[in-house]
């Protein structure tokens, strides 16, 4: 799914913002559209909004209100499945039912647009993308037909070996980059395989494919009284719209080899297979990487960027102060700001590749080749401008980038962007569009400073005199130099100036290395939190050692210096372990590779490997092993997740293998496994999280130890004494830094249990008793624990038999479910109060109100009651919510709230983490690391804080809606029947 599918506004909700955005135009609208839909239903607000927002469609909506979609998200494969249909048509007939198919996704789409994600709508990038996916498979239809019809005729070019001959569609611009707008052209390449290709008929491939395209292309731009689909433009083929308008692979590569342009390196940055032999597009794309990103660094990339931008300029027939797309600022520098350092670095930095404008800048941020500050402004500019764009297209129906130059609708326009009105409007595009301006320009050499700004901080430091120093900081703009913040930030960058001359700011580096000086204290001004990258940056700089080598590679990339003040700065977890132990940096610096469940595990299995060196005490040099091995694959996480180069699930697999390689490692280190033998005797049990394979950055371990009495004469105490092993090796202190916290408490009996419990014991515990409840012999929590249970390390025929039983026990048949959901709710209330504490402005993502929890409880209640499909006995709650919605155990409503809230809950809990270093699940309103929090989340703007809140309100609510639904109404129903049961 492009989003989440969501409860649409409601029809009153509609016509009041129809009405704040042109109250006259509103009025005239309801009159229209109540002849052919009733009042107050859907329908017809719906109608009334887009007349009174968008002129240009009052007529398309007030002539059939009804046909306007509901404003729900819709993904690719529901697009093409209704674009499929068009299959069995062929001419007129074809062509009519596309342009109506297409004007009711557009329809759909333009509406979710105005509504905004505050108001459950989408926001300017899931528009883009679904325009993007609109023209995608309306493209591919039409050259399905285009491909029947042509080759009914005249047959379709086949090799002489009888291969068929196939063509791929490319998508440029903005098509390609995921961006579409309501009013684009889309920008097509055609490229078939082969030349040595003829059809029945006689024809050349060559001709066969250009009778195929033209065909396709009419039926997208050809307008009838149904209007068109699409506007179709050609000219960045190869030789423009002088050259064929489709090229064999062998021709393209040969005409961009010895032809091709710098223009036309930038057009193939956002190259894409859109439609055709998609993997006849990717070998094309791979073929032209050589092309397109050369491992020479030229900086006048840039320059020719801003000459084509200039070009573009001059020729508007108007000023360009109103046109958002080539303002000075606009649209078009924006893009080829990022193009141009994607060009400039894209060929040593591959992660710099990228096909969509903010995808591009999150990869050249994470890259080091901007600044927090730079990529902030950048986005946030960029968003604004798209959005006034579309609304400008959708408004007038044309294919403008021009504003208004009336005011009334100018206004019209700036409130159905959620603004006061025109005035606003104005001066916010100005104040953005002149923060892009500063940026594409300092990417010029004549639009670079002479003096740095940092010049008389640096003075001061060459006299020691640190109160000047700090207050030439201020003046030069760094952040956190007040009183407030007691002088931190300017004490940290004073303290390493004084470590070593040839330290990052000592003194032979300020004489030697003045460009990396000056851009290391920009890189400490942009960070996310200044104060924090400076204390790191000291820690880091105390202890790294040879300090000049470090200068010297930094200097010579200042790429990488800035990557390394951009992880400081933006989280805590990372930058403390950083600072502690400085051969992490590397990490940071050099290393690229994206983290796996199996690399993981074989980088704890390594502790086993190799002979414990004379002297060592082999217990403490294995544990020391694992310990570096965790900091570095937990370091590895933390920075993957960051760069969003792992999603949430991806990061928890990866830290739950490690946990399970490291309890492998324990365990035959306290049974004196022999190596390439499996343990004997005692099995590791992982529960909860780990259980789920879900843990976090510095999760616990809930487990349990089960034996096999037969294997020893004294079982009990042989396996008690190991397992009090394991536990010591994981969890005690030890100079390479923590291990892991194990908690074994979800034993049997808890922690009034035995340590280690044989495997008939956990069986007699868990067996079916015949008390009037029908479960087993356990509490209720004890059986939801059952359900997490997964074999972990030890003995695995020994692991296979328990996690039998778990399964058996936790998923016996239910006798009264109502009665379970009773028992559930009660904890739950206990855990919310006595747990969470949640009060305004405090919000508890794991215990609170509409927290992790629900969702977990929800989903296991539903897993007892369901136990008996196969597909639901499952440790991980994604894939249990995925089974249960196929089993229809859950309606679309709870199934999109279920899970929807718990990926962005985890999301949420991991970034808490990464972001602020600590265990924490609290988010709080005036918290001061909210911010950097909700930046890292995904929120743009000043009020990114404020939108972070009001996101998880709405997560949070819509998961307690699902659990009341699920939970909470069969307790009160078992309450009903039952009003003598306690609580």
């Amino acid at each position: 799914m492009v989003g989440p599918e969501t409860m649409t506004a409601s029809p009153t909700e509609l016509l009041a913002l129809a009405r704040a955005i042109d109250p006259r135009r509103a009025e005239l609208a309801q009159r229209f559209a109540a002849e052919l839909a009733p009042a107050g239903s859907a329908a017809h607000g719906r109608a009334v909004l887009l007349s009174a927002a968008y002129p240009a469609l009052a007529a398309r909506v007030e002539r059939e209100p009804q046909r306007i979609p509901a404003p729900l998200a819709s993904d690719r494969d529901q697009l093409a499945g209704r674009a499929a249909a068009l299959d069995e048509l062929e001419g007129s007939d074809f062509r009519r039912e596309l342009r109506r198919f297409a004007e009711g996704e557009r329809l759909r789409i333009i509406l979710r647009e105005l509504l905004t994600p505050a108001r459950e709508g989408a926001s300017i990038e899931e528009s883009a993308a679904e325009l993007t996916l609109l023209a995608e498979v309306t493209i591919e239809a039409a050259l399905r037909e285009a491909e029947r019809t042509i080759f009914a005729r005249q047959g379709r070019p086949l090799a002489p070996n009888g291969q068929a001959s196939s063509l791929v569609v490319l998508g440029m611009g903005k098509l390609g980059g995921g961006e579409l707008n309501g009013g684009s052209d889309v920008d097509l390449i055609c490229f078939y395989d082969s030349d040595d290709r003829t059809t029945e008929s006689g024809l050349s491939a060559h001709e066969a494919w250009t009778k195929v395209i033209q065909r396709m292309t009419e039926s997208l731009e050809a307008a009838t009284e149904d209007g068109f689909v699409w506007r179709v433009d050609h000219r960045l083929r190869p030789e423009g719209a002088r050259g064929p308008l489709v090229n064999s692979i062998a021709a393209a590569e040969r005409y961009y080899e010895s032809f091709g342009r710098l223009w036309e390196r930038a057009a193939l940055l956002r190259a894409r297979p859109v439609a055709g032999d998609l993997a006849l597009g990717h070998h094309l794309l791979a073929v032209l990487t050589p092309f397109v990103w050369t491992r020479r660094v030229d900086p006048s990339i840039a320059a020719q960027m801003m000459s084509l931008v200039r070009r573009a300029r001059a020729e508007l027939s108007s000023g360009a102060e109103r046109d958002l797309k080539l303002r000075p600022g606009g649209i078009r520098e924006a893009e080829f700001f990022v193009q141009a350092l994607q060009l400039i670095w894209g060929g040593r930095e591959p992660r710099a590749r990228a096909r969509g404008t903010i995808e591009a800048a999150d990869r050249l941020l994470h890259a080091g080749l901007v600044t927090q500050r730079e990529h902030r402004e950048l986005v946030d500019a960029y968003v604004l401008l798209r959005r006034a764009e579309h609304a400008v297209q959708w408004s007038t129906g044309i294919q403008t980038h021009d504003l208004p130059s009336d005011a009334e609708a100018l206004d019209r326009l700036g409130r159905s962007l959620g603004l006061s009105g025109g005035d606003e409007l104005r001066a916010t595009l100005d104040e953005h569009s002149a923060k892009v301006a500063s940026l594409f320009t300092s990417l010029l050499p004549e639009g670079a400073p002479d003096a740095s700004r940092w010049q008389g901080a640096l003075f001061a430091l060459d006299r020691s005199d640190q109160d000047a120093f700090t207050t030439a900081l201020g003046k030069a703009g760094m952040p956190d130099v007040d009183d407030a913040h007691d002088g931190e930030l300017a004490r940290d960058l004073f303290e390493i100036a004084r470590l070593d001359p040839d330290g990052m700011l000592g003194a032979r580096t300020r004489e030697r290395h003045r460009p990396l000086v000056d851009a290391l204290l920009d890189a400490v001004a942009d960070a996310a939190d200044p104060t924090q990258a400076a204390r790191f940056l000291r820690g880091f700089e105390s202890r790294v050692r040879p300090r000049a080598v470090y200068t010297k590679m930094l200097s010579d990339d200042p790429a990488a210096m800035r990557r390394l003040i951009t992880v400081l700065g933006g989280t805590a977890f990372v930058g403390e372990a950083v600072a502690r132990r400085p051969e992490l940096a590397d990490l940071v610096l050099f290393e690229h590779a994206r983290p796996t469940p199996e690399a993981a595990r074989a980088e704890a299995l390594a502790a086993l490997d190799g002979e414990v060196p004379e002297g060592e005490d082999p217990a403490e040099y294995r544990a020391g092993r694992l310990r570096r091995a965790q900091r570095r694959v937990t370091t590895q996480v933390a920075l993957a997740d960051l760069a969003d180069d792992i999603d949430t699930r991806g990061a928890t697999l990866v830290l739950s293998a490690f946990a399970d390689g490291t309890l492998e490692v324990a365990t035959r280190l306290a049974l004196g496994t022999p190596p390439g033998e499996p343990p004997e005797g005692l099995a590791v049990l992982a529960m909860g999280k780990l259980g789920g394979q879900e843990i976090g950055y510095g999760s616990d371990l809930d487990v349990i130890f089960l034996f096999e009495p037969s294997r020893v004469d004294d079982p009990i105490k042989h396996y008690s004494r190991a397992a009090r092993r394991i536990i010591q090796l994981i969890t005690s202190a030890h100079v390479e830094g923590p291990g892991y916290e194990l908690d074994t408490r979800l034993r049997p009996s808890g922690s009034q249990g035995m340590l280690v419990v044989s495997l008939d014991a956990f069986s007699r515990y868990h067996h079916l008793s015949e008390d009037d409840a029908g479960g087993t012999k356990a509490a209720t929590w004890e059986r939801l624990a059952l359900l997490r249970a997964r074999f972990a390390a030890g003995d695995p025929e020994l692991g296979a038999r328990a996690i039998e039983i778990a399964r058996t026990a936790a998923y016996t048949t239910i006798t009264d479910p109502d009665r379970l959901a009773s028992d559930i709710h009660r904890l739950r209330e206990r855990m919310e109060e006595e747990l969470a504490k949640e009060r305004p402005g405090r919000f508890d993502l794991k215990f609170g109100r509409g927290g992790l929890v629900d969702v977990e409880f929800a989903v296991q209640l539903l897993q007892l009651r369901h136990g008996a499909e196969a597909s639901v006995r499952t440790t991980d709650t994604r894939a249990a919510l995925a089974a249960l919605d196929r089993l229809g155990a859950l309606t679309p409503s709870q199934a999109t709230a279920l899970t929807h809230g718990y990926a962005y809950l985890r999301r949420l809990e991991q970034r808490l983490r990464v972001v602020h270093g600590d265990g924490s699940h609290l988010l709080e309103e005036r918290a001061a690391g909210l911010v950097p929090l909700a930046r890292r989340m995904g929120m743009r703007g000043e009020h990114a804080a404020h939108e972070l809140i009001q996101q998880y309100q709405g997560v949070t609510d819509g998961v307690r809606r699902a659990y009341e639904e699920l939970v909470v109404a069969r307790a009160e129903a078992y309450a009903t029947r039952n009003p003598q049961a306690e609580g």
